[in-house]
């Protein structure tokens, strides 16, 4: 997959449109319409409970679809305010349908809790290196060059790094210089080894770029040129098999996708 899971996209919109449901359910069940019942949540609801019930699902999938550490940890508040404004809506008002109720967005969030700490799902929030949608385009470059005073090939570059092939133990982390020469033009970028995985005799190193504003646009520049050449690399790029329609059919069929891997 070349783009972001599916599985998280679809829990982000079903986030955002619960409030919707929330209302249309609500409306069925008092023989309202769908406005009546909204002029009730908007007027007659303590604020608490309208901004817990209206507003905090919707910014919980914003959070969701942003995919950060950050936001990780702010739609596991988000669930926390919605459960606890449940528990005053009960409070308030005790019957056995807000009791249901209750237990039902309990079991939700327990669910929803518990598929964001699965490691595969959790790794994504929490390691960047794991967000490969979020990956600028890779272009072809085999181009002699000189990491450290270290010799070795860059095989592609992007405008925020490039992929290094050299004989030297690199460790993830470290701080380098990445230097090489291009139709005359000379290249010089600080950067950090992000990835490093044997191959052959030597190992192959991602480097990221920590760009100063003049090798920023020197590499926008070469990218430019490069893209020019046509020497993206296409299956860098989604494709059919990272359709919506393709995902569903391999969660039916396979039982896979909804983790991402």
């Amino acid at each position: 997959m070349k783009r972001k899971p599916w599985s998280i996209v679809v829990l982000s919109l079903l986030h955002i449109l619960a409030p919707m449901g929330n209302i249309i359910f609500n409306s069925y069940r008092a023989g309202r319409s769908f406005m009546q019942t909204w002029d009730v949540w908007l007027y007659s609801f303590p604020k608490p409970l309208f901004i817990a019930y209206v507003m905090l699902p919707p910014l919980a999938g914003v959070f969701i679809f942003i995919c950060k550490r950050w936001s990780y940890w702010c739609y596991v508040g988000c669930l926390f305010l919605i459960f606890l404004a449940n528990i005053y809506g009960f409070w308030t008002s005790m019957n056995w349908v807000n009791f249901f109720t209750l237990f039902a967005v309990l079991v939700l969030d327990i669910l929803a809790v518990a598929y964001f700490v699965v490691p595969s799902v959790r790794k994504v929030y929490f390691d960047p290196r794991l967000r490969w949608w979020e990956t600028a385009p890779r272009y072809l470059f085999n181009q002699q060059g000189v990491m450290d005073s270290t010799p070795g090939l860059i095989r592609n570059v992007s405008e925020g790094g490039a992929m290094f092939e050299t004989s030297t133990s690199y460790i993830e982390g470290q701080e380098v210089e990445l230097k090489w020469s291009n139709e005359g033009d000379e290249y010089l970028i600080p950067g950090k080894v992000v990835y490093k995985k044997p191959l052959g005799n030597g190992y192959c190193c991602g480097v990221r770029f920590d760009h100063t504003p003049m090798t920023s646009k020197s590499m926008k520049s070469l990218v430019a040129k490069l893209h020019k050449q046509g020497k993206m690399i296409r299956d860098r790029l989604p494709g059919p098999e990272d359709s919506f329609g393709a995902w569903i059919k391999k969660l039916v069929l396979t039982r896979q996708g909804l983790f991402p891997k």
